[in-house]
Order: structure tokens, then C-alpha cells, then sequence
């Protein structure tokens, strides 16, 4: 799957999930969140996190709900493309 459209897909994927909160916690364009980082929604039901599941080495990026304690993943951004370090790191870009 190609960058470009992964990005274009997670942004719309982020916003419909993060819509129905009062307060949205947000990244900016240009802005970057790297693995360890993470977007809470106001309400706390929804989580942006670098992951690895299971006893997997395999890193993802996704959105999870936060109030689940098993960390229920709503969305995998690069299921096809796992990072194999900590180095990830997501950037919006116009």
C-alpha cells in the first residue's frame, strides 16, 4: 500500500473516530508522533499508539480503545508493512 495513501486513509480514519468527542486531541500538519508517543481523545475512550501484539517484534501504528484493558485495536494503520524497531513515526503532510 502506498504511503501517500496509508496517510490520506489514518487521517480520515482518526477524525471519524475522534469526531464524536467534545475536545480532540490532535497532531498538526508537519507534526510528528514517534513510537512511544500517543493521541488520547478528550474523552478518553480512544488511544493513537505504536504497538506490538502479542509476543510479536513487529511495531504498528493504530487506534485503540483506551478504556478496554486488553487494548481493543479499532484501526491498523500499516498492518501489510510492520516497522521491525522502535524507529516509527507518523507525520501528516498536506
Amino acid at each position: 500500500m502506498e504511503i501517500g495513501y496509508m496517510i490520506l486513509l489514518f487521517s480520515c480514519v482518526l477524525f471519524r473516530l475522534l469526531s464524536s468527542c467534545a475536545t480532540l486531541d490532535t497532531i498538526s500538519t508537519n507534526q510528528a508522533i514517534k513510537d512511544g508517543d500517543t493521541i488520547v481523545s478528550d474523552d478518553k475512550m480512544f488511544e493513537l499508539v505504536f504497538f506490538s501484539p502479542g509476543k510479536s517484534k513487529n511495531r504498528y501504528v493504530g487506534i485503540w480503545y483506551k478504556k478496554i484493558s486488553t487494548g481493543t485495536v479499532v484501526w491498523v494503520a500499516n498492518r501489510e508493512t510492520p516497522i521491525t524497531d522502535k524507529s516509527g513515526m507518523l507525520e501528516l503532510s498536506e
